[in-house]
């Protein structure tokens, strides 16, 4: 998956929502505080997930689709602050990983 496609996708489809009169901003400042919205959303949904394991099991797929849907969300915004501050986040998510790996064996900056 290209992420930097993804990033630019989701920027384009929350600006044609915010056209429309979707109350929603592709301004980085106000999409890091939907973010956090959409990740209080998650832990809603993980919650209720993980508190109720008697639940059958096409609630429990109901419950676990919810949390996926959450955390979507999260990646899209991020995408989104990325397009919008012409972050390549294909590279950033590479150097992550590269910056945990190294942290995992122990050679990076810190466990």
């Amino acid at each position: 998956m290209n992420l930097n496609a993804v990033a630019k996708a989701s920027y384009e489809t929350a600006k044609k929502r915010q056209e429309n009169g979707a109350h929603l901003s592709v301004k980085t400042r106000d999409m890091l505080k939907h973010c956090a919205t959409e990740v209080i959303e998650a832990t809603e949904a993980y919650t209720v997930m993980d508190c109720y394991p008697q639940l059958n099991k096409p609630e429990q797929e109901i419950f676990k689709d919810r949390f996926a849907s959450e955390l979507a969300d999260i990646i899209c915004c991020a995408a989104i602050i990325a397009h919008a501050e012409e972050i390549d986040l294909d590279k950033a998510v590479a150097d992550c990983l590269e910056k945990n790996r190294k942290r995992a064996e122990g050679t990076g900056d810190k466990l």
